[in-house]
């Protein structure tokens, strides 16, 4: 989503991604652990309010990227108030006691900057890239937002408006939208992954002023807060005007540790859970959820690279099993939703007319078990390490984006070093380690599997139970009405 700032050094940076991506693989097995990216110096400051700033200087350009990353975000929402974090993320553009709203956005639009924002399970991000000569500027924005943001009952009216439209546009109205939303809603049980980001409409018209206002209080405080600036600036003068802007706020009074925060762990699944739909789409689909490791661990360094040989371009395993050599499914993706905490690495594939969903798991399945029972191909995971590095070069080429992957390894990863140092993580991977984490987390009792059937009337039929094929027992599925509405 995010905008990327035109940049002098784009054309050195390309240059340098072309030769690394095109001679590693020439240089023979191994030779990608060679590489390494060119170290970025971080200078951190930690104010008495508890706000973390972390500063780069890059002088490439005239520009100046400055990000706050408030560490909240859906997973961090009680049940029936869901969406709140990102309704955060527009209602911080509605007017503070100093501005207008859509004032905030004025001031940066006139001089040539941009700014946008977006919120995840863990983290609120709100960021502008300005002239490097308009960062007192900017940083005296974010200082104002901060604690002087003015929520009226229009305005709160308004925005919930505009966030169900976004929910009707993005989801509830586009052909397989809500697919990954049903599979999150049974493949967990407690922990809040289980309802998305946007949240539900019932929950947003149930959302009162002093709910809102609540929140706002208790995350959007200096103590849960993580600024970064990377650009033209020189240090000394950056840290004494984030002293100046914001070192006068007051930090949160409610506490933020993680057991503080209330977010229950989602026990083990035990047996594989299998769910079918049918919705007014074209052609049958099916979506796999595995539930994996956090972002940051050990296997997560795998799994991604898994994920790629599974389905990243063309000529991937699912990709071309599915699409190519069997030609059963029109579409064919395999990721992992790498996050703070354990989440799902799930398979989405949109089948062929003619061709049932369990055709496509029955591929998938195959292809699955080869990951266990056979090392992937050297030339497959040196592939797949390119592609990663490719990743690396390229979040630098801007300031926003060399901010945006700092603040990712500062507020999520909890450690800004990984900036530089968790390319080594994925060039560690070995043929073996693959092996190891499909036979760990590809396993039926660790699936949630739903099946999507082409029909006019939206039905649910959750009153099969599970389908085992595993160790572990049997789950029942609870009997759900079939217009419940999933969030």
């Amino acid at each position: 989503m995010a905008h990327t700032f035109p940049r002098q050094n784009l054309r050195r940076l390309a240059l340098v991604a072309i030769t690394l991506l095109v001679a590693a693989p020439t240089l023979g097995r191994g030779a990608v652990a060679t590489v390494k990216l060119p170290h970025t110096a971080v200078d951190t400051l930690l104010l008495q309010n508890g706000l973390r700033a972390l500063l780069v200087e890059n002088h490439d350009a005239p520009v100046a990227s400055v990000q706050i990353w408030y560490h909240v975000g859906s997973k961090d929402e009680q049940p029936g108030k869901t969406g709140f974090a990102h309704l955060f993320e527009h209602l911080m553009f509605q007017g503070t006691r100093n501005l207008a709203p859509e004032e905030f956005s004025d001031y940066i639009v006139r001089v040539g900057g941009l700014d946008n924002a977006y919120t995840t399970e863990d983290a609120t991000v709100l960021w502008e890239t300005v002239p490097s000569s308009y960062l007192p500027v900017a940083l005296w924005l974010e200082a104002d937002r901060m604690r002087n943001l003015q929520i009226t009952e229009q305005i709160l009216k308004t925005e919930r408006e505009v966030v169900k439209e976004e929910r009707r546009e993005r989801f509830d109205n586009q052909p397989y939208g809500t697919v990954i939303e049903t599979l999150y809603q049974h493949a967990f049980t407690v922990h809040p992954y289980r309802h998305m980001t946007i949240g539900s409409m019932e929950d947003l018209d149930r959302a009162s002023l002093a709910d809102i206002q609540d929140f706002y209080n208790r995350y959007y405080v200096p103590n849960n807060a993580t600024l970064v600036v990377v650009g033209d600036f020189q240090k000394p003068a950056a840290r004494a005007l984030i002293e100046k802007y914001f070192g006068p706020l007051s930090p949160g009074a409610q506490p933020l540790a993680r057991e503080a925060r209330s977010i229950p762990a989602e026990p083990p699944q035990t047996a594989e859970r299998v769910f079918r739909t049918t919705e007014d789409v074209a052609l049958p689909a099916f979506v796999e959820g595995y539930h994996m490791p956090a972002d940051g661990l050990p296997d997560a360094y795998a799994l991604r690279l898994a994920a790629k040989i599974l389905s990243e371009g063309e000529s991937s395993r699912i990709y071309r099993r599915l699409i190519y050599d069997k030609q059963i499914a029109v579409q064919a993706v395999s990721t992992g939703n790498f996050t703070e905490d354990p989440n799902l690495f799930f398979v989405f594939a949109v089948m062929n007319e003619g061709h049932a969903p369990r055709e496509g798991e029955a591929e998938v399945e195959a292809e699955l078990e080869r990951l266990k029972t056979e090392p992937v191909l050297a030339r497959e995971l040196d592939k797949a390490k390119n592609q990663v590095l490719r990743d690396f070069i390229l979040s630098r080429q801007s300031d926003q984006s060399r901010g945006e992957e700092l603040g990712y390894a500062a507020v999520v990863l909890k450690d800004p070093d990984l900036l530089d140092a968790e390319l080594d993580r994925f060039l560690a991977v070995t043929p073996e380690d693959i092996k190891r984490v499909a036979k760990k987390y590809f396993v039926p009792q660790n699936l949630t599997l739903v099946e999507i059937a082409p029909g006019k009337n939206r039905t649910r039929d959750w009153g099969l139970g599970a389908r085992v094929r595993g160790q572990g027992g049997r789950e029942r599925s609870r009997n759900v009405s079939w217009n419940q509405r999933f969030h």
